[in-house]
Parts: C-alpha cells; sequence; structure tokens
C-alpha cells in the first residue's frame, strides 16, 4: 500500500521531490502530511538506495521545513506586529496626504502596499487557524468531523507557511550584491599535501559542472597545477543571472574524508579552501584608471620567445590601499591588464562588503567575504557516503551525483540562501524596532 504512494509528478531528483513536498499548494495531493512524507522518502530511497531512508529523510526534511517555519515564528512576533503597524500608518499617511515627508518615493510607496497585502494574508490565514484549533476542543464535535477539520489544519498550516515565506521575500529588499551576475572563485589546496590538491581540482571541476547547468560562462583566469592532476590555485570568473547570490555561501573550507589515491592503507582527510569575491558588472566604477600605477615585466615560465623577450605580465597597484595583483597567464599584455583589473576590482568590492558585515547586528551563522576562509563549511565522507553541510545541519548521500555538480549541491544553495533571507529578516525587524 505504502509503496503505491509517489513523491508527485515530474520529482526525478532528491531537489525535486523535496520542493514538490515542501509546496503547501501540493498539500491537498495526500490525505495528510504522514503520507505526504512516506511518498517524499519512497523517492529519496530510489534516488539514494544506499543510505538509510529515514534518518536521510528526516535530515532532509526538517531543513525544508525550518527555514518556513522560522519566518512564521519572527512574523508573528510582538516586534513584528509593530513592524507592520508602522509600515500600515505610513503607506496610509502617505496616500491621505497627512503625510509631512516630501521626499517619498513611488517605489516606497509600492514597497509598502505589497507588504500590507502579504502580511495581511498571513494574518488571515493565523485566524483561519485559531478558529479550527478551538473546533477541534469542542468535546461535541464528532471524530468524522475532527478528522476534517484535522485535515484542513494541516493544509492551512502549509499555506502559512507559504504566505510567511513570500512576506519574508517582501520584507527583504534585494540589494546590489544579490542582483550581481558576476563573481570570481578561487580554490585553493590546504593541509594534505597531494591529497589536498587532488581534492581543490575535482571541487573546481564540481563547481565547473554546476554552473554549466545553470547555464552561466565560466572562464579561469589563472590555473597553477599540480602532479596526479592535482591543483594548487585556481582563480575563475563566473558570469551569469545570480551567480553571486548563489555562490557566496560556498565560500571556506571544505573537508574530505577518504581513502588516499596514493595510499590505499589508511583514511585520510585533508582540505582545500574556496573564496568568493563579487565582480562589479563595469570595473571602471570601482576602480577608475586614474586609481592605479601598472607595471609591465617579463614573465617567468614556459613560453620561449614570447616569455624571454616581450614584457607581456603585469602588476597593477591601487594607489589608496597598496593592494597589487600579479598577473602573468596570458601570452599578451593587454589581456592581463584585464584580468588585472578584474582580480583588483574584486579585492576593493570586497573590502567593502566585509564593512558592510561588520556593521550588522546579528550574530550571523552566514559569512560572507573574509571571515568565511577560515570556517569549516562541508565535509565530503567519501567511505560512508555522506556530505554534510555544518552550518545547515544536515547531511546527504549519493557523494558521486553532489560532486557532479548535480541536485544536492543545488538543493544546499537553495537552503544557505533562505538560511540567509532569515537572518536579513531578523535584521530588518530588528532594526525596525531600535527606530
Amino acid at each position: 500500500m505504502r509503496r503505491s504512494l509517489s513523491p508527485g509528478p515530474g520529482c526525478n531528483s532528491l531537489a525535486a521531490a523535496v520542493e514538490y513536498c515542501i509546496d503547501s499548494r501540493n498539500c491537498e495531493t495526500y490525505a495528510n502530511v504522514r503520507n505526504f512524507r512516506i511518498a517524499f522518502e519512497i523517492r529519496l530511497q530510489n534516488f539514494c538506495p544506499t543510505a538509510d531512508g529515514h534518518e536521510m529523510l528526516n535530515s532532509v526534511f526538517r531543513c525544508s521545513r525550518r527555514f518556513s517555519s522560522s519566518f512564521r515564528e519572527i512574523l508573528s512576533s510582538p516586534n513584528a506586529e509593530k513592524f507592520f503597524d508602522v509600515t500600515r500608518t505610513k503607506l496610509d499617511s502617505t496616500k491621505s496626504g497627512a503625510s509631512t515627508s516630501s521626499s517619498t518615493s513611488s517605489n516606497e510607496i509600492s514597497h509598502w502596499q505589497l507588504i500590507v497585502e502579504k502580511y495581511g494574508k498571513f494574518h488571515s490565514k493565523i485566524g483561519e487557524l485559531g478558529q479550527l484549533q478551538k473546533m477541534l476542543e469542542e468535546d461535541e464535535a464528532d471524530k468524522e468531523l475532527k478528522m476534517l477539520i484535522e485535515a484542513d489544519r494541516e493544509v492551512i498550516e502549509s499555506e502559512i507557511d507559504e504566505f510567511a515565506s513570500e512576506t519574508a521575500s517582501v520584507i527583504v529588499p534585494l540589494t546590489d550584491l544579490d542582483v550581481l551576475s558576476k563573481c570570481q572563485m578561487e580554490f585553493t589546496s590546504g593541509a594534505g599535501g597531494t591529497e589536498a590538491m587532488l581534492f581543490a581540482g575535482e571541487l573546481m571541476e564540481m563547481y565547473e559542472k554546476f554552473a554549466m547547468k545553470r547555464g552561466w560562462k565560466w572562464t579561469p583566469l589563472q590555473v597553477e597545477t599540480a602532479s596526479l592532476q592535482g591543483l594548487r590555485m585556481a582563480l575563475v570568473s563566473v558570469e551569469g543571472e545570480g551567480a553571486y547570490r548563489s555562490l557566496r555561501f560556498e565560500a571556506g573550507v571544505h573537508r574530505v574524508q577518504r581513502i588516499p589515491f596514493t595510499d590505499k592503507s589508511r583514511m585520510h582527510t585533508s582540505t582545500a579552501s574556496v573564496t568568493v569575491l563579487p565582480e562589479p558588472d563595469d570595473v571602471s566604477v570601482v576602480i577608475p584608471s586614474t586609481d592605479v600605477t601598472i607595471e609591465a615585466m617579463r614573465a617567468s615560465g614556459p613560453g620561449g620567445q614570447n616569455v624571454n623577450k616581450r614584457s607581456t605580465a603585469v602588476r597593477m597597484t591601487h594607489k589608496s590601499t597598496g593592494i597589487a595583483v600579479h598577473c602573468t597567464d596570458e601570452r599578451f599584455q593587454h589581456l592581463n591588464i584585464q584580468i588585472a583589473y578584474k582580480r583588483l576590482a574584486a579585492i576593493i568590492m570586497q573590502q567593502k562588503v566585509d564593512v558592510i558585515m561588520d556593521k550588522s547586528t546579528s550574530d550571523r551563522k552566514l559569512q560572507v567575504g573574509s571571515k568565511a576562509r577560515a570556517e569549516k563549511v562541508r565535509t565530503y565522507n567519501f567511505k560512508d557516503d555522506r556530505i554534510t553541510d555544518h552550518r545547515l545541519k544536515i547531511s546527504q548521500g549519493n557523494l558521486e551525483d553532489f560532486m557532479q555538480g548535480g541536485e544536492g549541491l543545488e538543493l544546499f544553495v537553495t537552503r544557505l540562501d533562505e538560511m540567509h533571507m532569515l537572518e536579513r529578516l531578523e535584521e530588518v525587524i530588528a532594526e525596525a524596532e531600535a527606530a
């Protein structure tokens, strides 16, 4: 009987199954949440037969529901009610002409209107849930009626979570960083010798495949290889819609646990670090040409007469900060200058991000920029076929597909973005209360 349930149409992957199961509009497909979870468990076991179905289900399902429930909890708090009252008052005053502010823009008014509308739907569903709860507590209600009420209650619970997520996305505005279409990823081998270099190369390949699936442009700028197809360091430019927003929380220390290729007698732990820097769409806005000095020099390494006789390498220095970048990868000087400009602009922009993050009022669990570089973010355990994200506190199987930039990585990226929105929502409401 249980195996006759399906996880929903078109759910051919782990991420698709999760998204289907947490979408409140699909709640009516099943009699209740219990059947909902059974259906997802079946799909999960098909996707990852080597993992324990119940353990993996509980981990992913809890994470999927946790953020919606957290949005709901924050939006039901007294501070949130105060925030909405203030927003509604500003909107009514502006519409009636009673507002004394002449600097209110049409975009602000539209934003306030959308917040009020979304919160109104959310608050209305909370009221419906309260009424159903009272009906369930009445002794005179018969068993059949209570079953119907319980089914309605579960549907409304899911709708509340959906409206909470929608309201949160309206309250938290997109920043200039959220809409950046360019970023730079730097991969560096860490502790572990040759095995660390091999893992750094595998990480770079994983994110390249992930970028290709997203339709992004992947351009290696600097690559220092090692033996056995390992990687000492690589710098890559990634360009595409939402590239920085999706990749920024991939920065940090990635740890791998497996039997090394070079020594089959023991389990080995090694690390590789990933850095993600925002790249401005227009480099000249961040760094005008008058703000830098450029020195030409001859490159080292293979290249014949082009290396020995021509000054193709460049060193670019930012005058006000003293930050310098050195670029030798291209055979032509003008191409090295372009790469140096992009690299320097990304570093300067990252410093601005660090300043913004330092001013944050909350104790962030998610770090962006310089603070993220030393943070252990993920562990890849090949022996147990398990990937663990230490910020989300969840694990999943099918490591092979994950390393191909598959649905598991997509799921982590999505959940980290939701976690970031939750932190920002808390900040916005806290700032409104302080004001």
